[in-house]
């Protein structure tokens, strides 16, 4: 108790000399309107930079800094000023060097370089708004450049990929982090939380965990990197059946870390080299009593090689060339009302629409979501045999008892509608299977949708090859390890999908899109490509994430050009070429350390594109997730079939377990009705404010005033004079 009264002790002498600072210089306003004068030194660093929001303090002998805002008072530290002593000479290393690296040292890359612990050469140039150091390690013979700059908002910090050099030949770079512990806190010294951006988004709590993590969150912008990783064997029962789901995919390259009893909080953005980079967030008990998040950035892995394609013989090594790109994180910085998740997902949304990242659709206008199967195929006594599950007659006829009942407002993707059936792939040209109807019969259907006010989409994954189905010896990709990759399916008819290189899909997405806009209909839901990226190699010629990702920009960009587009689940370097995004999740990977699930993504894009949930047909409470729809905004999506589910079960699409439309009629209907009128009051509009109050009770605000009261609790309960009964939802536009 002592030590934490000593630790607030501290912030608050340092509030009463910047106070001091005011009342000498005669400036002395209330809080919402002051300009505070900064003090020159915090917590052992300097003033170097300030501007009308924030200051900047830094430490020369760790590079440490601290961001102060000039309104509030309120600062976050990146080093760790309060040391409490259970901790050895590395983790302590850690809390206080601005870089944190992992060297590869033959075949480990465990071992830790730092700013403290190390003999470094700092040769340090300061501007009139932050500095440059150029660190260099001399044992290890390797450094960089570091750049600080306060900005408007916040800080950025980079390194420069041209500055990192490595002129040794024992130690390598394996990863880097930059300010590592900014916003840190100590075990529950400070209310608030950090966030993570998994699924739709979720909070870590900043109280006292009593050590009952032992790891914390840590995932792979974009995704892991199929060029090294493979489906963990514990995932799977008897090596052959898949019996945990994968975890969420990170969508956007951001963190978060709020102190909500101080009015301070930050967004942190990956700007540079977030293709090889890992967010990082460790709650307090997890290694040392502190509670920090960060980007790390993977340099150099190391990996399993093979002696030849067809031996099990093998050995650890580390990649050869170390990965390059610019290095850079942004922190945006949010004060009082907006120091919280909602805050920094409107920030987020805010930069993204300033820097052109994301482009406002033209028709945000409510839409049910009903998509359908065509066909697929199970095996028979010889080769395999299709399984029709939707024709285009069958469509029409849906379609048409949905107009009886009032519903028109419809947007389909139409999957499987390809000759050869759902997992006939790649997709190289425009023809549909003739046991759905053909080519021409389809053609006309899109077009009379079209004539109806329907959005219909034909679904193109871009990036998988059956090779069962199509020749499979050139442009697929390659693992690091020079091993073909294969994507286990496991299912029984196609075991195995491959990918194919950027290239190879560019050339046939061409020719498809091609072939498919010469009919007169453009409407293309894209699919594979939107979610996946990899380091590969291809003709003896290695490609890394950062390439990949460059080619998939340029290919979906040229695609966008030529059709009315939308992404499933595109990740954020993408969305500004959808005009919709597809399966979004409502929910997290419900890690135990996670403590409270929150829309942070759906917040981002509300207002700005349709955005539609993953399958109705699949959530076991569906109660709970229309609230959640109604919570965020999210359009509600339906896999439909005119046949029973039943006859898929020997098919590739076996987990499509209920999907008859008979089944899902009246569902449709009436979540088409409920949502339509609640999305109408909010068309257009921004998501505000979401906040989850201490009696349950969760309130989402619009900017256009309207408010949603959800009650996920079983009893009534009170809210802004309003009682909102059990597993219920109330609307407010006065």
């Amino acid at each position: 108790m002592a030590a934490k009264f000593e630790r607030k002790l501290k912030r608050i002498m340092a509030l009463l000399l910047t106070a001091a600072c005011l009342i000498t210089s005669g400036i002395f306003l209330p809080q919402t309107a002051m300009k505070a004068a900064a003090a020159e030194q915090i917590n052992g660093h300097s003033l170097i930079a300030e501007n009308d929001n924030y200051a900047l303090y830094m430490n020369e002998e760790y590079l440490s800094i601290i961001v102060q805002d000039k309104v509030t008072g309120a600062y976050m530290e990146s080093a760790v000023s309060y040391d409490d002593g259970k901790n050895n000479a590395t983790w302590s290393a850690a809390m206080r060097s601005a870089l944190v690296l992992t060297m590869v040292y033959g075949t480990t890359d465990t071992q830790q370089a730092d700013l403290v612990n190390d003999d470094v050469t700092k040769d340090i140039t300061y501007s009139s708004d932050g500095f440059s150091a150029k660190v260099y390690w001399t044992k290890y013979q390797f450094g960089m450049t570091l750049e600080v700059k306060l900005t408007e908002d916040g800080v950025v910090a980079s390194i420069p990929d041209e500055s990192i050099v490595e002129d040794g030949k024992d130690y390598f770079i394996g990863t880097i982090s930059v300010y590592p512990y900014m916003g840190h806190t100590y075990l529950d010294e400070k209310e608030g939380y950090m966030f993570i951006p998994d699924g739709n988004g979720a909070l870590i709590y900043l109280n006292n965990k009593e050590g009952r993590f032992k790891s914390g969150f840590t995932g792979m912008i974009y995704g892991d990197d199929p060029g090294f990783s493979r489906v963990s064997t514990s995932n799977l029962l008897w090596q052959e059946y898949l019996i945990v789901n994968n975890s969420n995919k990170i969508m956007a390259p951001v963190f978060g870390m709020a102190h909500t009893d101080e009015g301070i909080a930050y967004l942190a953005v990956v700007e540079k080299g977030a293709e090889r980079a890992n967010i990082i967030a460790n709650p307090n008990g997890v290694n040392v009593d502190y509670n920090r998040i960060y980007a790390r950035f993977t340099q150099r892995v190391v990996y399993t090689q093979y002696t030849s394609n067809n031996s099990s013989s093998a050995y650890q090594t580390a990649e050869t060339n170390r990965s390059h790109s610019d290095l850079q994180v942004h922190w945006i910085f949010l004060r009082d009302e907006k120091a919280n998740y909602s805050g920094m997902a409107n920030a987020y949304r805010n930069y993204l629409l300033e820097r052109g990242d994301l482009t406002p659709s033209a028709d945000t206008s409510y839409n049910t979501r009903v998509d359908f199967l065509g066909s697929d195929r199970e095996s028979w006594v010889v080769g395999t045999s299709a399984v029709v599950m939707t024709t285009v007659d069958d469509i029409r006829d849906i379609y048409a008892d949905l107009k009886d009942a009032g519903l028109t407002d419809l947007f389909t993707v139409f999957k499987g509608w390809q000759k050869g059936g759902r997992y006939n792939l790649p997709i190289s040209s425009y023809k549909a299977d003739s046991k759905i109807g053909g080519t021409g019969d389809l053609t006309s259907l899109i077009k009379d949708a079209e004539a109806d006010g329907i959005e219909f989409y034909l679904y193109n994954d871009a990036l998988r090859l059956n090779p069962v189905e199509t020749n499979s010896v050139f442009n697929v990709v390659k693992q690091v390890n020079k091993r073909r990759y294969s994507e286990a399916t496991y299912k029984e008819v196609y075991e195995e999908l491959l990918y194919m290189i950027p290239s190879r899909t560019n050339t046939l997405l061409n020719k498809f899109v091609k072939s498919y806009t010469k009919k007169g209909v453009d409407n293309l839901a894209l699919a594979g490509v939107s979610n996946t990226l990899f380091s590969h190699y291809y003709d003896s010629v290695y490609y890394s994430r950062s390439q990949t990702a460059q080619e998939y920009d340029a290919i979906v960009d040229q695609v966008a050009q030529q059709t009315d587009l939308v992404l499933e689940q595109p990740f954020a370097y993408l969305w500004k070429y959808t005009d919709a995004f597809l399966d979004m999740p409502l929910y997290t990977s419900n890690y135990m350390y996670e403590d409270e699930s929150v829309p942070f993504m759906s917040i981002v894009l509300k207002g700005v594109m349709p955005v539609y949930s993953e399958y109705v047909n699949f959530e076991a409470n569906k109660q709970e997730f229309f609230m959640k729809m109604v919570e965020t905004g999210t359009y509600p999506s339906f896999y439909i079939t005119k046949e029973s589910s039943s006859a898929l079960v020997n098919t590739n699409s076996s987990d499509v377990y209920s999907s008859q439309y008979e089944v899902y009629r009246s569902t449709i209907i009436d979540y088409a009705q409920q949502l339509a009128d609640i999305n109408q009051k909010v068309q257009g509009a921004y998501i505000s404010g979401h906040e989850i109050r201490d009696n349950g009770i969760t309130v989402v605000t619009y900017d256009n005033g309207v408010k949603i009261y959800l009650n996920y609790g079983s009893a009534e309960a009170q809210a802004d004079g309003y009682t909102i009964e059990g597993m219920s939802i109330k609307v407010v536009d006065e």
